[in-house]
C-alpha cells in the first residue's frame, strides 16, 4: 500500500478535489442583470429592435394567408380563366409589399440589437478595465499578467455581447 507524500489517504485527496470543483462553479446570474449597462438610448434601441423582430414574426402567418388566397384563386382558375389574372396580379402585388415589411422589419431588429450589444459590450470593457487597473499592483506582479487582463477583456465580454446582440433578439 502506497500513500501519497502529504500522509493523506488518496479517497480524502480526491473528495478534496470534488469540493474544489465544485466551489469554481460559477453562479448563474439572473436575466435582467444581463442589461445592467444599459442607458435610456439601449433602451429605446432594444424596444424598437423588438418591434421589428415582432413585425417580422408576425410576416410569417400573413405570407401563408397571402398564399392560401393565391392558391384558391388558381384553383379558381379553371372554372373562370379570364377574371383570375387580374386577381393574381393584386395578390402578386401584396406579396411584394410583404417582402418589403420583412426586409425592413429583420434590418431593424438586426441593427437595433446589434448596434445595443455594442454599446454596452463597450460600457462593460471600460468598467473591467477599471476596476482592473484599480487593483493593487502586487496583484498584476503574481495573479494576472497584462495577457490575462486583455484576454479577459476581449474574450468574456464578446460572450455577452454575442448573448446581447445575437441571440437575446431570437
Amino acid at each position: 500500500m502506497s500513500s501519497p507524500e502529504n500522509g493523506a489517504a488518496p479517497e480524502a485527496s480526491g473528495k478534496k478535489k470534488k469540493k474544489a470543483e465544485e466551489e469554481e462553479v460559477v453562479a448563474k446570474v439572473p436575466f435582467l442583470k444581463l442589461f445592467s449597462f444599459a442607458d435610456r438610448w439601449d433602451c429605446v434601441l432594444m424596444a424598437v429592435g423588438s418591434l421589428g423582430a415582432c413585425a417580422h414574426g408576425a410576416s410569417v402567418p400573413v405570407f401563408f394567408i397571402f398564399f392560401g388566397k393565391l392558391i384558391n384563386i388558381i384553383g379558381l382558375a379553371y372554372l373562370f380563366p379570364t377574371t383570375v389574372s387580374g386577381r393574381v396580379a393584386k395578390y402578386s402585388l401584396d406579396f411584394v409589399y410583404l417582402g418589403i415589411v420583412i426586409f425592413f422589419s429583420s434590418w431593424t431588429e438586426v441593427a437595433c440589437w446589434m448596434h445595443t450589444g455594442e454599446r454596452q459590450a463597450a460600457k462593460m470593457r471600460l468598467a473591467y478595465l477599471r476596476a482592473m487597473l484599480d487593483q493593487d499592483i502586487a496583484v498584476f506582479d503574481t495573479e494576472a499578467s497584462t495577457g490575462e487582463v486583455i484576454n479577459a477583456i476581449t474574450s468574456d465580454i464578446l460572450v455577452v455581447q454575442d448573448a446581447i446582440s445575437e441571440k437575446e433578439p431570437i
